[in-house]
């Protein structure tokens, strides 16, 4: 990455416990849901089936610790075995009264006449290491923030405190951020239309002679998908946009575009340049246009933060925005969870 752009891309050991169910929604069975009238599935006659996650299937999850625990290590966010530090033999997992997450690992074998105690935390490096807040919570925080809930409505159900509240959702930002750079791919190729402008994020004052500067934004989007990309610039020159366009644009792609100079030398790297004079008109003769573009800039202005972000932040809201957007129709705490489990996968060590 250079420094004219900030890129987005982006078998359980213990017996005793039971077995608990880890289907998903999606995979749950369907069931007779009978009415007052005996007649219909679900009330009115409505089909009770969902195949997306809800509060109550979370819920299910947390009212007991082993079940909760037995959960997490089968769908692998918490490892399912341990290994001495001091033996190598494998640790037992334990109950214990003195923690939030009710077990622990731990190891008392006697090695060469001498015992040893060795505890580890059933959280070590997982997504649920180095916090306050019980699993439980964490899971309800992360659940909410799927839903797009308002960070001030989750501390508030949760009572949490204003730092906390923004910790973990730069966490959350951090693993779409993540999840794009470690699955990003071109978008395009011959045959497909990319649209890409750029736009400039944050308010600009001009009252009493003083200007408060944003954040350039540059993009392409898909024509025919939501295949897309938004870089976070400081300048929008040839020498900036045109190495980024290369990196996410496949060769013999159609490109439209306003008539910005940056854009004047495309067709000299392999692409299809078609251009809409916005000055004029915002479809042009043929009907291209950058509609699609235009209107992915106000998804992503109205998303973000009402008070403004620091351009640290900047790239992980349009990784936020962009992870939202592509995954609209998914299940997006299943989603979420996935992406956990391959950022944070404890081991055994």
């Amino acid at each position: 990455m250079d420094e004219k752009g900030t890129q987005v891309a982006i078998g359980l050991k213990r017996n005793h416990l039971t077995s608990a169910s880890t289907q998903t929604p999606a995979e749950a069975p369907k069931k007779e849901q009978e009415t007052q009238c005996g007649l219909a599935k679900g009330s009115y006659r409505r089909e009770r089936e969902h195949r997306k996650w809800r509060y109550d299937d979370l819920i299910a999850r947390l009212h007991d610790k082993e079940v909760l625990i037995q959960w997490l290590m089968v769908e692998g966010l918490l490892a399912k075995a341990r290994l001495c530090s001091l033996c190598g033999e494998d640790m037992k997992l334990v109950k214990c009264d003195d923690r939030s997450d009710g077990f622990r690992w731990e190891c008392r074998r006697q090695v060469n006449n001498k015992r040893h105690k060795v505890e580890i935390s059933v959280r070590k490096g997982s997504w649920f290491e180095h916090s306050n807040m019980t699993m439980e919570e964490i899971l309800k925080f992360t659940y909410w923030w799927c839903q797009d809930l308002d960070q001030a409505q989750i501390r508030h159900e949760l009572g949490l405190a204003s730092s906390t509240g923004v910790d973990w959702d730069s966490f959350c930002r951090e693993v779409c951020e993540i999840t794009l750079f470690e699955n990003s791919e071109r978008i395009g190729g011959k045959g497909k239309t990319v649209q890409i402008d750029e736009s400039k994020f944050g308010k600009r004052k001009y009252h009493r002679g003083h200007r408060v500067e944003g954040q350039w934004v540059f993009g392409g989007i898909e024509n025919d998908s939501r295949k897309c990309f938004l870089v976070a610039v400081e300048k929008r020159d040839e020498a900036t946009l045109l190495p980024i366009i290369q990196q996410w644009i496949e060769p013999g792609t159609t490109i439209i575009s306003d008539c910005w100079k940056a854009y004047c030398n495309l067709e000299k790297y392999g692409y299809t340049h078609l251009t809409v004079n916005h000055s004029k008109e915002f479809v042009n003769a043929a009907g291209h246009s950058t509609n699609k573009m235009e209107g992915h800039w106000r998804q992503a202005k109205a998303k973000l933060p009402p008070f403004g972000v620091r351009k640290h932040q900047f790239s992980s809201y349009l990784a936020e925005f962009m992870w939202r957007y592509m995954n609209r129709d998914e299940d997006l705490f299943e989603k979420f969870l996935e992406a956990v489990k391959k950022i944070y996968t404890p081991n055994q060590s």
